[in-house]
């Protein structure tokens, strides 16, 4: 069902302008006041996706385009070049790009949006693997300078582990950022009848079938050539598929008399034991995806 055009689902086209400028105003806002380190500035960074999704999700992805335009120009103006650039890439255009290919005529469509999350975060490391000769080395000293000044001194070995998964944690929040995100967004929208579109049922969430083949192709660089960046790669290309595991498993709790005391206890495995837990939702996020490819689409 659309929002737009029936009844009261969301506001005439003519507040989309306003709405995009005021959505990119805010986001530069909050990526400002992170990027000076004032109070509360770490608490917006990770908000700052959110109006440009509410923008989107409400107006469609030219507002969401329109609203990523605005903020990019005013931090252009108030912030470093290097400010700039971390905020375009990471935050504005995959909002406009997740927004871009989640509206479809009609109706919302997350199967491309999923297979994004996995796929900008792990181009963004291999541009970075091709503009940095050492990438690996890059990470291995900013973990190394990172403990430094938190005052903590990691053995030579436990460095090397976090630096060959420090892109992959990377890419991992950044895609954990634009869901949480999105999913405020969508609500918000919803409970005040302004979204575009309503969200599809769960039980429909896939990927496409042909981003099966991207995580077996990061496995076999990785087995070709090793090392921290085709690793990174391949975990990155894993996180739809965790994800997928991750709304089975909220699939699945749906209905218990108990529900919020389950996924409590769910979340803190998932907190304390992410190792174990990562692997085992990376599997039931591929068993969902195998079993529902044949699904028809929703309509």
């Amino acid at each position: 069902m659309s929002g737009h055009g029936t009844g009261q689902g969301g506001a005439s086209v003519s507040a989309a302008t306003p709405a995009a400028l005021a959505a990119g105003a805010c986001s530069a806002l909050c990526a400002l006041w992170a990027m000076r380190g004032l109070p509360l500035g770490g608490v917006l960074l990770w908000v700052t996706p959110l109006p440009l999704l509410l923008a989107g999700l409400g107006f469609g992805a030219r507002a969401a385009a329109f609203a990523v335009i605005v903020a990019s120009l005013s931090l252009l103006l108030l912030s470093p070049l290097l400010g700039l650039a971390i905020y375009f890439f990471a935050f504005g255009l995959p909002a406009a790009l997740l927004v871009g290919a989640a509206q479809q005529p009609g109706r919302m469509d997350l199967a491309l949006p999923l297979a994004l999350l996995g796929i900008w975060p792990a181009a963004i490391v291999l541009a970075l693997a091709a503009l940095i000769p050492d990438l690996e080395g890059a990470m291995r000293e900013a973990v190394a300078l990172g403990t430094q000044r938190m005052g903590v001194a990691l053995p030579e070995g436990m460095v090397e582990q976090v630096a060959r998964v420090k892109a992959a944690a990377a890419g991992f929040w950044m895609a954990l950022t634009m869901v949480v995100n999105g999913l405020i967004a969508q609500r918000i929208l919803e409970r005040r009848g302004l979204a575009l579109h309503s969200s599809p049922p769960a039980e429909t969430l896939r990927v496409p079938d042909w981003y099966l083949l991207l995580p077996g192709l990061a496995l076999g660089g990785l087995l070709a050539v090793g090392g921290a960046v085709p690793l990174s790669v391949l975990l990155i290309l894993l996180v739809p598929f965790l994800l997928l595991g991750v709304a089975a498993v909220h699939q699945r709790l749906r209905d218990r008399p108990a529900r919020m005391a389950f996924l409590v206890g769910f979340y803190l495995l998932m907190l304390l034991f992410l190792q174990v837990m990562a692997p085992l939702m990376v599997g039931l996020g591929l068993f969902e995806q195998i079993r529902r490819r044949r699904a028809p689409p929703p309509t």
